[in-house]
């Protein structure tokens, strides 16, 4: 894909201000078939669609790390069918899932060029796999880029792998396509030859068009399924055309006789501008008034005056639960539903109590409750606050005014509870489920409403429902029944979709309470997912001044009935895992590590990695090795998928708490599978 990312020149003189980017047909920053050395910006997301018979291609590239891009991508070989039996295929052709990473090694110079190690395809078939060494040098509006090729995209050779000096098991590369998900370490960087690769991008100063040639070190003589064609030239030209901020279109020749067309959708989390402008009211403007000596406690000993604070924090959509006061302090236990950054919530708190309670507050002591827990306590100084408040512009965390730490157990001696049990809470919004890449269709979905109602009994206590509503789904074209070897707990996917299309999607019980100011435990019962229920229990350690926090899970659990409703197969687990949770400070990234029990019995380690952008969004993955043969686990040979956490602030031009979760998995299978348990305490806190 052609697109322009804005960027900034290190050397002046040589490099055009601003640098920009473009895509390559395949998705990542590139040419046109070849990448370059180069990264998009931090944060950068892209959707790509491309057409170069007899490949379609459609793709998700996102710059996770400003070193790091990652790509997923299903390319349909529009002259091959699905599978070798015509009457199963149908009209669908065969689709090839791939992974690409590419990995900056340094950055240019005005002497040195920017270079980077890409792989492409390099878990999955392997119908692609290829390995590139880049480098990217550029020249005012000229973007040079020279490098060798591995594998698929170096097919044309010409030149001794450099590789088998080194071993001469570099020599053989298996040309045969693995099962998806396969990582064959055996063949990168493998082959008798590779191929020289590279190109220019030229993109005039003030233009929106970019113009690219690039040499190709594909000859296209030996591609996967014996699809293989002519090649007039090696050379590709294209050129590419941003339209605005959010799309490109791309147009060009390759192979000397095949048109390429192509169009992006792009945004850049990184960055808050790609956040919907918010027309959110205006933080509370802190009034001049005359000096009142009473104190604090006296003015909120009355339960009129308490309950009368509590509507006023309602209409900044702050719910507040309790409080307590000295003469000088007011303590309030609260839980924010609006704001996806606590501290604006905790701004305008502040603004309230500071213009409702007498000059003698000096300090607010903020407790954040989810799920009736205390998570944090934030303290607010009101003088400095009011410092640095200037024009009603809103404030953050500052440690000026403010002080952030761990919040006490549960309600302390003294406070003045506001709210009555139990207590009723009802949601209802649609939802859009789709999956990729099935057999009988490339896009399976489903479009439901989900009606979720919660009750709270007590503090601690509380019955959590979600029942969805069925509108329209394509479940009917699901025929494959899967005939893996190890307990069916998802691999029967199907059979759930179409038969509980409408049912109960969870019905869970949970006692949550903390044993310690540090400590969070969880005890559940009630109908976890769609697909078991049980009992269960999670014990966690948090602290606000630790990077470092530690859970552990049991659960004992049934297999729910395909219907989803309150009928049960035969099928029991005990399942669990122990979890360690490091919040790196390197680019806000969360690392995840857990060892245990999954839901076919297997046992083994799960690694999961994610990021926070400043708009919010988290981009992760995942991956699972058990016990589990790579045989026995099937197609995919381990599980493994990406997902992405969207805020609807991003969205809305009001702010939002709440978010939406997409993943992809290559391939659902039965091995490393875990339960999908509501209210799980890390992600529960950390909201």
């Amino acid at each position: 894909m052609l697109v322009f990312q804005k960027g900034h020149s290190r050397e002046e003189g040589l490099l055009d201000d601003p640098v920009r980017y473009s895509h390559s047909d395949l998705g990542g920053v590139g040419l046109l078939q070849v990448p370059t050395a180069r990264h998009a910006p931090d944060g950068d997301f892209h959707v790509n669609f491309s057409h170069v018979s007899p490949y379609n291609r459609t793709s998700i590239s996102a710059q996770v790390l400003s070193w790091l891009e990652g790509t997923v991508r299903y390319t349909a070989i529009t002259n091959r069918k699905y599978s070798n039996d015509e009457e199963f295929s149908g009209d669908q052709s065969y689709k090839d899932r791939g992974f690409d990473v590419k990995v900056r090694l340094s950055q240019e110079s005005k002497l040195i060029p920017e270079v980077s190690l890409a792989m492409h395809d390099f878990a999955g078939t392997g119908l692609f796999s290829t390995e590139y060494i880049l480098g990217s040098k550029r020249f005012f509006n000229w973007d040079f880029t020279l490098g060798l090729a591995w594998g698929n995209g170096g097919a044309r050779g010409g030149i001794k792998n450099p590789f088998t000096l080194i071993s001469n098991r570099f020599k053989d590369r298996n040309a045969e396509t693995g099962e998806g998900g396969d990582v064959s370490f055996g063949n990168y960087f493998s082959g008798e030859e590779v191929s020289v690769v590279g190109g220019v991008e030229y993109a005039p100063s003030g233009s929106d068009w970019v113009l690219k040639v690039e040499f190709d070190g594909n000859d296209y003589q030996s591609e996967g399924l014996d699809n293989n064609f002519n090649q007039v030239y090696p050379i590709n030209v294209g050129a590419g055309y941003r339209i605005n901020d959010l799309f490109s279109v791309q147009l060009g020749l390759e192979r000397g006789d095949t048109v390429m067309a192509g169009i992006q959708l792009g945004m850049n989390f990184g960055s808050e501008e790609a956040l919907m402008p918010k027309f959110d009211k205006k933080p509370e403007s802190i009034l001049q008034k005359s000096p009142d000596l009473r104190s604090v406690k006296d003015v909120l000993s009355l339960d009129e005056e308490a309950f009368g604070l509590r509507d006023r924090l309602l209409k900044e959509k702050v719910n507040m639960s309790a409080l307590k006061s000295t003469d000088t302090e007011v303590t309030i236990y609260a839980k924010q539903s609006k704001y996806r950054d606590q501290a604006e919530a905790v701004g305008r708190v502040t603004r309230v109590l500071i213009n409702e309670l007498p000059s003698t507050l000096s300090s607010v002591r903020y407790i954040n409750q989810e799920a009736n827990l205390n998570t944090n306590q934030v303290v607010v100084y009101t003088g400095p606050f009011e410092k640095a408040v200037v024009n009603d512009s809103q404030v953050g965390f500052e440690s000026s005014f403010m002080k952030k730490g761990n919040a006490p157990i549960g309600y302390e001696e003294g406070v003045n509870k506001l709210v009555e049990y139990p207590s009723f809470d009802w949601r209802i919004r649609p939802v859009f489920s789709p999956s990729f890449g099935a057999p009988e269709a490339f896009v399976i979905y489903q479009l439901w409403v989900k009606l979720a109602a919660d009750i709270q009994f007590n503090d601690n206590w509380s019955l959590n429902n979600v029942m969805g509503i069925d509108v329209l789904n394509n479940y009917d074209e699901l025929e494959v029944v899967s005939e893996s070897v190890l307990p069916h707990v998802r691999s029967d996917v199907a059979k759930y979709a179409e038969e509980g299309s409408t049912g109960i999607k969870r019905m869970q019980s949970d006692y949550i309470w903390k044993p310690s100011k540090t400590t969070f435990a969880r005890i559940s019962g009630g109908l976890f997912e769609s697909m078991y229920g049980g009992v269960g229990g999670e014990l966690l350690y948090r602290s606000v001044s630790n990077r470092l926090a530690m859970g552990i899970d049991a659960n004992y659990v049934k297999q729910r009935d395909y219907n989803q409703l309150f009928e049960f197969r035969d099928y029991t687990v005990v399942t669990g895992h122990l979890s360690v949770y490091y919040d790196m400070p390197i680019s806000n990234t969360l690392a995840k590590v857990s060892a245990g029990r999954y839901l076919a019995g297997d046992v083994g380690t799960t690694i999961d990695l994610s990021r926070k952008f400043k708009t919010g969004v988290v981009m992760g993955g995942w991956t699972t090795f058990t016990d589990v043969s790579s045989e026995d686990f099937g197609e995919g040979s381990f599980d493994k998928g990406i997902y992405i956490k969207f805020p609807l602030d991003l969205f809305f031009v009001e702010s939002r708490k709440e978010s939406l979760t997409a993943s992809w998995r290559p391939i659902t299978r039965d091995g490393g599978q875990k339960l999908i348990m509501g209210n799980q305490l890390y992600s529960l806190i950390s909201n």
